[in-house]
Parts: C-alpha cells; structure tokens; sequence
C-alpha cells in the first residue's frame, strides 16, 4: 500500500443484512495490512449497529442505499471536509457514492463495474470481479486494489455495542440443544414450502433431540402457523417476535441453522454456528452465497422453472421450490452433523 494512505472509507450501504456482514472481513484486513490505519464504514442504518463495537472499525456512519441528490451533495461536502485518501465502494455499479467520492475530490476512488458503464468514468480504479468469487472475495478484491496485494480471509465480524438478551422461552435450554428452522427468505429468494419445514423438524426431533425453533419476520407469522399445524414434537415459535440482535443470540446458541439463503444465513456464521442453506436462485449460486467460514452444507433444487438463466430468476418461481424435496435437506443436514 502507498505509505502516505492514512485513512480510507469503505462503503457498503446495502439495505439487505447478509450483504452488510459479508462486507466485514475487508475490515480486520486492512486494518491488520497498515499500521495506524483509519478506516470509517459507511453502512445502511438498519444494520450500523451490528458492527459499531467492532475493533477494526474507527467510525461508522449510516448513510441510506440510494441517497437524494442532496443528500449525496452534503455527504460529498462533508468528505471533501475529511479529505480521506481513499474510498472503497464494494456493491458494484454504485454511481451516487462514486460520484460523491469524485465530487469531494477524493484521489483513491476504487470500486467494481458490471452492468452500467457510466460508472467507470467515476473511478480512478475499476476491479474485475470473476464469476467464481465469493462474495466476501468480492469486497476484499476491491480493498486488495488498493493495497496492492492479496489480503487474509478472516471470518465474517458481529460486534454490536451491546449483546441482546436471550428470549425467555430460550434462556432455559442448554445450549446446542436445539435447531434453528428459519421461514423468512429477506424477499430475494422464494419461501420453502412450510410442510416440507415442518417433516425436517420432525426429523430433527426424533433422530437428534433436537427442538425445533422457528424464526422469520413478521410477515411469516402465517408460514409458521402452517408448519407448526405439521410438527409433531414441542417446538419454540419466534416468527416475528424477536429482533435481528435477539435473533443473533438465538442462532450462537443453537447446533444448527436451516434456512433458505437469506441474510440470516450470513447471521448465523457471523456467530459461528453450522448451517444447511437452500439455493433456489440460479442468479444467486451457492459458490458465491454460501456460508462463509462454518461448518456449512447447500442444497439446490432437482429442477429450475422453465426460463429461469444465471443472469435473471422468474418473478415467481414455483418449480424450483417444488422439486426440492424434504429427503434432500435430511440427508444434507445428516452429513452436516456427522462432521460436527
């Protein structure tokens, strides 16, 4: 890295929870590549506060997904007032906070260009991302941009200022003792089917003693009725009962996570615990969304709806979710506990 770079942004304004964690490891990567390096984050502020205790990061700043042109003319004041040496953009094609960063007259503005060309004239370093990287290499590729060679793969960072209580019907369960059945999808990805949900859980219970606790959002409350008509064992319902930083409790002390991919997913290996992932999307593959440094497994459908590419999913799929079996997330989960 140039010696006289002192103080960077990196910019990650994701509306969605499991871009924002997997954005983490650029941190702890920098910082432990430069001494004395200062580094503000520039998050959404739903989730600014999943991080503002973290050790690798000097400030965190909310700043919305698509801020208003006035907004981006006083972000833009306000980091010609830092004059930092360089911003790091990680979503690519991010043309307001490229343009921010060339309007503060910022001399290091890095960042990735994939579908919108007019982004390219904003950066003075444009990063090739391959189709084969993870999502976390992404992030890091644009700061190795910077730095000037390849940086560690740390494991995703969760450091909120304060660690929520755990839920009342958790607290008195020995830890590991249950299984976490997520229902929520974060809206990119189409729900599972709540019966198929409902004979994992069965499974869970009768071969493992594990008790199923169902989590999601608010808007899943019906879902989880409909499982839980279907469960044949006790189980714990949480669905759109407890917040993400309750939720974050809820999953360090569970053996596993079962869910579609969704941010929760990324949640859960912040925290450390194993999880079996369900990819119905071929325009989110598995290589690129998994869980990132736990114990993990993927299932994918047998079969994709008719028109379905790698570029662009159906507006509502159907087939894929039917073609994914109950027996396929079994055996997935089986593997994973045999290795735990």
């Amino acid at each position: 890295m140039n010696n006289s770079i002192k103080r960077i942004i990196v910019v990650r304004s994701d509306d969605k929870l499991g871009e924002t964690l997997l954005a983490t490891p650029v941190f702890q990567a920098l910082k432990e590549a430069v001494d004395g390096l200062y580094i503000e984050a520039w998050f959404n502020p739903r989730w600014r506060s999943l991080v503002e205790a973290s050790p690798w990061i000097d400030a965190v700043r909310g700043v919305p997904y698509r801020p208003s042109w006035l907004h981006c003319w006083r972000l833009a004041l306000e980091l010609h007032r830092q004059r930092p040496d360089a911003v790091l953009i990680l979503r690519p094609d991010t043309r307001r906070f490229a343009w921010i960063a060339k309007k503060a007259g910022v001399c290091l503005r890095v960042g990735a260009v994939q579908g919108r060309p007019s982004v390219r004239r904003l950066l003075t370093h444009v990063v090739k991302l391959e189709p084969k990287m993870h999502q976390v290499e992404r992030n890091l590729a644009i700061a190795e941009a910077v730095v000037g060679h390849a940086l560690p793969r740390y494991p995703l960072h969760f450091a909120p200022r304060e660690l929520a209580a755990l839920p009342a019907a958790i607290r008195a369960l020995p830890e590991r003792s249950y299984a976490v059945l997520h229902l929520g999808t974060g809206g990119v990805q189409p729900h599972w089917l709540p019966e198929r949900f409902a004979a994992v859980a069965n499974w869970l219970a009768r071969q493992h003693h594990l008790l199923p606790v169902l989590t999601g959002a608010p808007g899943d409350i019906t879902m989880a009725k409909r499982c839980l008509q279907s469960i044949q064992s006790n189980a714990i319902n949480l669905v759109g009962a407890i917040t993400v930083l309750e939720l974050a409790e809820v999953l360090r002390r569970a053996r596993l996570l079962i869910s579609v991919d969704t941010g929760v997913v990324h949640l859960t290996a912040a925290v450390g615990t194993p999880c079996v992932t369900l990819h119905f999307r071929r325009d989110y593959p598995p290589h690129q969304w998994h869980a990132w440094q736990v114990p993990s497994e993927t299932v994918v459908p047998d079969e994709h709806c008719p028109g379905c590419t790698r570029i662009r999913c159906q507006h509502h799929p159907t087939t894929c979710v039917a073609s994914l079996r109950e027996e396929a997330v079994i055996e997935a989960t089986e593997r994973l506990l045999a290795h735990l």
